[in-house]
């Protein structure tokens, strides 16, 4: 990426047609736009400021949003009340309220009771939604605000990071297979946890699955807001480290502060146990069972709010539940040491009731006297009843007798032990070792965007207004593009960099359009077009031109252009459009009889534009 994140300028209908179309089918519903943080401010946008009718939904459903992440319940309950006074009540009672009766019943109930759940308003947001479809979200389709978002939106599709991407600050952790660093993202500023995996420390471990397990549960958890699990905004790898980017958390860890500061008191295990189990529930909605849950994969952040970490462990038990005897001794549940036992997210619970009774005891329930023996605390886990202190409120006795229930039957073999690793000297990465993580990258789309509008969606947006403003008062004078290619048989039209023949060093940015029969452009300032019959061209190829991928052309005459696109989605579609257009071209040449290519009267021949494809300045 570059130094700071731009969309490309330009309308996006000149630039490439089959990428809007798959924008317009991914974002052709108002509640998924709107589920998006760059789309929904450009949305909100379009509503306020390019349209004469009020659209007070987009401020309604904006409230909506801000009110379901707060996390106390005093703040809520506050919030609610206004957001229904202002945008209920100042209705129903004018007679003007376009919602159902029964969403206001659902809210009116809700709020008698003070039952303030973050999903209290969801009946709205429904309806919001589809309040919204029709006119107004077509209107939207069409303006400015749109191919913005789509600009935005190829900017995403074009992200490939490398640890140029990110200046590294000093180790924060060290792990098994590699460390993690601080970081600052060079684009936007923000600041981030970099996980590295050293793939020959993978290799020698034979840790190659439980890696790329681990960048897959991450990319299941890291979508939707979830402020209790350290999510990943992105993946990548280079030719030695895999390397996570994840939410930075400077305030250590549960295991730190208890060997630090001792036990916790009920209410400071309560006010954790409460986060660490939002972040489990948002893992077992999406069949994810964490595994490993224990103090030192709790981590806090500069708040004192705790967020579960390290999801090498984690399985995806939607189509098959898992069996395999994995976890930290002394937190793995019964049914996870039980051989052959297949279990789902209910081995959660278990490890979370050992951890809970550790913060409160120092120790696991099933680990006394500081015992290293595994076997040892395996079968107390397996056979151990657990006698819970006198000193624990009769509700913390109901919770963790309810968490450590067991009901499997002990195993008759003990679970395998570890294997430790040894040094990497010597090891090699082959290339069956690299095409293992061919599909390892990963951005995550509605993380991105929502770093994007914190960060430099502001200052960016102004530019590439002033950038567009410029563009569009220059193709006033030239005659606009898109006006060129309307009404004529044009597949596609936009920017490119054209490297005339090799003895030119500098690239020439040319406007070009694609017609079935020639290619033309035309440069700034330029008041006619260069034109490239297909029957003129030999050969449409692919070429690297400084490890960037390129067009080429070969003509008759062993000339040769070479054409740089702004973008891979556009390079695809100019690739696969251009190449197209010239096979097709070479057919109809083929089969054409040999007179036509004689000079006729009142023919014209194929390799010629057509007349009515012209201007009247002859263009």
């Amino acid at each position: 990426m570059s130094e700071r994140a731009v969309p490309p300028t330009g309308s996006l209908g000149r630039v490439y047609t089959e990428d809007r179309s798959l924008f317009e089918d991914t974002c052709c519903h108002p509640e998924i736009l709107c589920s998006l943080p760059l789309g929904f401010l450009l949305f909100k946008d379009f509503c306020l400021n390019e349209i004469n009718d009020a659209v007070p939904q987009v401020k309604f459903y904006e409230e909506i949003k801000e009110y379901e992440k707060l996390d106390n319940e005093e703040d809520r309950l506050c919030r609610s009340r206004q957001i229904y006074d202002a945008y209920i009540m100042r209705e129903l009672l004018s007679c003007s309220h376009p919602f159902s009766k029964k969403a206001v019943e659902h809210v009116q109930s809700h709020l008698a009771k003070k039952q303030v759940t973050s999903t209290l308003f969801q009946p709205y947001v429904e309806e919001i939604c589809e309040s919204l479809r029709g006119d107004i979200f077509q209107r939207f389709k069409e303006s400015d605000k749109f191919t913005r978002f789509c600009q935005w939106k190829n900017v995403e599709l074009n992200i490939h990071l490398t640890m140029n991407d990110f200046s590294v600050h000093r180790i924060i952790g060290r792990g098994g297979f590699g460390e993690v660093y601080g970081c600052r993202k060079a684009d936007t500023g923000k600041m981030y946890a970099m996980k590295c995996l050293d793939k020959k420390r993978v290799k020698l471990k034979q840790g190659e699955t439980l890696a790329l397990n681990e960048r897959i549960m991450l990319a299941l958890v890291s979508t939707g807001d979830c402020p209790f699990i350290v999510c990943m905004t992105y993946a990548f790898h280079t030719p030695n480290k895999l390397c996570f980017i994840l939410d930075l958390m400077n305030g250590g860890d549960l295991h730190y502060h208890l060997s630090q500061h001792g036990v916790f008191s009920e209410s400071e295990m309560r006010f954790y146990a409460a986060e660490v189990i939002l972040g489990l529930e948002h893992m077992h909605q999406r069949c994810v069972v964490y595994r490993d849950l224990k103090p030192a994969n709790i981590l806090l952040d500069e708040h004192g709010h705790v967020r579960i970490s390290d999801l090498g462990l984690a399985c995806d038990f939607s189509k098959k539940k898992p069996y395999a005897s994995v976890g930290t001794h002394g937190y793995m549940a019964p049914e996870v040491l039980q051989k052959g036992t297949a279990y789902d997210s209910s081995a959660d619970w278990f490890s979370l009731g050992c951890m809970l009774f550790k913060l409160l005891r120092g120790h696991s329930p099933f680990r006394q006297h500081r015992t290293k023996d595994k076997h040892e605390i395996d079968r107390a886990t397996l056979t151990t009843h657990v006698e819970l202190p006198d000193a624990f409120s009769p509700e913390l006795k109901l919770l963790l007798d309810g968490l450590l229930q067991r009901e499997y039957a002990p195993p008759l073999i003990p679970p395998r032990g570890e294997v430790n690793a040894e040094d990497t000297k010597g090891v090699k990465l082959l290339d069956c070792d690299q095409e293992l993580y061919r599909n390892f990258p990963l951005v995550i789309s509605e993380r991105w965007q929502q770093e994007v509008v914190d960060t430099v969606y502001e200052a960016v947006n102004a530019d590439t207004d002033k950038v567009e403003a410029r563009r569009r008062a220059k193709g006033k004078q030239l005659c606009h593009e898109e006006d060129y290619a309307l009404g004529k048989d044009c597949i596609l039209h936009g920017s490119m960099l054209k490297l005339g023949n090799p003895f030119l060093s500098q690239w020439q940015r040319r406007y070009f359009y694609l017609f079935p029969n020639r290619l033309e452009w035309r440069g700034d300032g330029e008041s006619r077009q260069s034109l490239l019959t297909m029957d003129q061209i030999l050969a449409v190829e692919e070429t690297q031109i400084k490890e960037k991928t390129c067009i080429l052309v070969r003509v008759k005459g062993g000339k040769q252009f070479v054409l740089q696109c702004e973008s891979d989605p556009e390079f695809v579609q100019w690739k696969k459009e251009l190449t197209e257009a010239f096979t097709e071209a070479q057919l109809l040449l083929r089969r054409a009889p040999k007179f036509l290519n004689k000079a006729r009267p009142g023919l014209v021949e194929l390799s010629k534009p057509p007349l009515c494809h012209r201007n009247s300045t002859g263009l």
